[in-house]
């Protein structure tokens, strides 16, 4: 990434979006679902049933000895808008993921041929208080819990939408804005955060819907209505996909036919950059191609100029430390403070990584970073450039720097009565490699998802301040949802709270000490204006 010359832009932004919809599948209810307009082709006037409400048994689904199996039937997580079916043959099981409203049902995925090992490595299944398969999400996060469900949903035997991949589909805007407007009345649950009235935006959006003739076209009228939210985790992808969607976006990321809509809550890096370049040229008009191309260059210049800005703070024939695909680099200055830049929480494979391979490459470059920098001073941990990725590494981060087990965060899914109760995070200590000396942690408004949940665990710790700019505010797992067309969509669904009960979700971390970041005079004058305060307040303590 930043050490590595990527074009941090255009290629990290792009590939890490298109890993929250291969990776995040989690979320939650709004308090006020909207029935659908009954004039919409794409709701049936049996689909108002509910998703508890009942057509074929769960028996049918066992054709073999696995019949036995508890993983068997159908399995619906109410704040979540999924249910799976799982079904066997032949002692290999097949397990269906469908994504429902209120009033339509999409068989989503499709994963074939798994043993019963795979199902257990997957899910935990329980039957204390009642049937329930909860999804395994790492040793310290929990995941999407299923409760057992006697017969398959109405909505889905009776109104089953076919998608693109299916013979006889017909494109249908006005059916997949209905969805799309329905799963995010349903679940998302920062309409009030983000100050917008949803009720609102669909009494204008229905009026012209029907206008839309495309794909493409309805990929940008979609990108309209949730652009407003501000919300980095409303996210749009535009690609072809299959019955399988985790191969459908792996095979996305080897090609450039993608489009992809997200909108920040804070200024980015890339914002900033580009608001300088276009106060260099005439307004009001648009940008011509040679124009676009030098607003690119002057944007990788920046980053360019700021990378060596930073380098420079390395004490003289100092070796700069660069693991992890150049996500992970550190360094002593001249001060004897150790810097630490975190770039990302994932990525750290050539190709596409892993969540095992990417904690077994965390955890190694963490280990070898702390045990070169255990002599220092303090240590500046920057995490500024962090786009996030994946929590479980994230954690695993803040575990060297604490010297007892203790309550990070609490998170929940949903809100009303759908809401998942709230649920502290504790973490142990690691084993080794523990750094408990002054530790400033700096943060931008690029500093998002995994990164901000590393933001929020690693500040409830007593020797850390958090120093920079306010982080973007999408702490939240997306959930992931696609449309009868070729068009995934992500829904921010989780609230994440500190130890003091403060909601950061929209919002963003406010920092201990402010600093703007990367501003033009920093750049001109060569110098870190974050990084020199956190090395004084490692210094002095204020």
């Amino acid at each position: 990434m930043f050490f590595t010359h990527k074009n941090f832009f255009s290629i990290k932004s792009s590939v890490l979006i298109i890993w929250f919809g291969a990776t995040l599948l989690t979320g939650c209810s709004d308090d006020d679902p909207r029935e659908v307009s009954s004039s919409s082709s794409s709701i049936s006037s049996t689909s108002s049933s509910s998703v508890s409400s009942v057509s074929v048994s769960s028996s049918s689904l066992a054709t073999s000895s696995s019949s036995s199996s508890p993983y068997l039937g159908y399995w619906y997580a109410p704040a979540y808008g999924y249910v799976l079916s799982i079904s066997v043959e032949n002692n290999l099981y097949k397990l269906d993921t469908y994504s429902v409203t209120k009033n339509s049902c999409l068989l989503q995925d499709i994963d074939v041929d798994l043993s019963l090992d795979d199902l257990k490595q997957g899910y935990d299944y329980s039957s204390l208080a009642q049937e329930v398969l909860l999804q395994k999400k790492g040793d310290y996060l929990s995941g999407v819990e299923y409760e057992k469900l006697e017969q398959f949903p109405m909505a889905c035997k009776e109104n089953l939408q076919k998608v693109k991949y299916d013979s006889g589909y017909v494109f249908d805007a006005k059916k997949d804005f209905e969805i799309f407007w329905q799963s995010f009345s349903e679940l998302y649950i920062n309409f009030e955060l983000r100050g917008v009235s949803w009720d609102e935006v669909y009494e204008e959006a229905v009026k012209s819907v029907g206008n839309i003739k495309n794909e493409e076209e309805l990929f940008e009228f979609l990108s309209m209505l949730i652009a407003p939210l501000g919300d980095a985790h409303a996210v749009l992808l535009r690609i072809p996909l299959t019955q399988n969607l985790d191969k459908s976006i792996d095979a996305a990321r080897e090609s450039d036919d993608i489009q992809i809509f997200s909108q920040h809550t804070q200024l980015t890096l890339h914002d900033k950059l580009l608001n300088e370049y276009l106060e260099t040229i005439e307004s009001g008009s648009e940008l011509t191609e040679a124009q676009m191309a030098d607003a690119e260059n002057y944007i990788l210049t920046g980053v360019e100029n700021l990378k060596n800005i930073i380098f420079g703070y390395a004490k003289e024939n100092s070796d700069i430390e660069v693991r992890a695909e150049g996500e992970i680099a550190w360094f002593k200055t001249k001060d004897n403070i150790g810097y630490l830049f975190i770039g990302s929480m994932s990525d750290y494979s050539e190709g596409i990584s892993t969540i095992a391979s990417d904690l077994v490459i965390g955890e190694s470059a963490i280990k070898e970073a702390l045990s070169d920098l255990a002599d220092t001073d303090g240590l500046v941990i920057d995490a500024r450039f962090n786009t996030g990725g994946e929590d479980q590494v994230a954690l695993n981060f803040v575990r060297h720097f604490m010297s007892q087990s203790q309550v990070v965060y609490s998170k929940s899914a949903g809100s009303g009565a759908l809401a998942t109760p709230m649920k502290e995070v504790i973490l142990d200590p690691q084993s080794d490699n523990i750094y408990l000396k002054p530790t400033a942690v700096l943060v931008s408004g690029d500093t998002v998802s995994a990164a901000e949940v590393f933001t929020i665990a690693i500040s409830s710790l007593p020797q850390v301040a958090v120093i920079g700019e306010p982080t973007s505010g999408a702490l939240s797992d997306v959930l992931v949802k696609r449309l009868t067309s070729d068009i995934l969509f992500g829904i921010s669904n989780e609230t994440y709270v500190d130890n003091q009960g403060k909601n950061y979700e929209g919002v963003g971390i406010s920092p201990y000490i402010a600093v703007p970041f990367a501003t033009i005079q920093e750049r001109q004058g060569g110098y870190d204006g974050g990084l020199d305060r956190a090395i004084d307040w490692i210094k002095t303590g204020i």
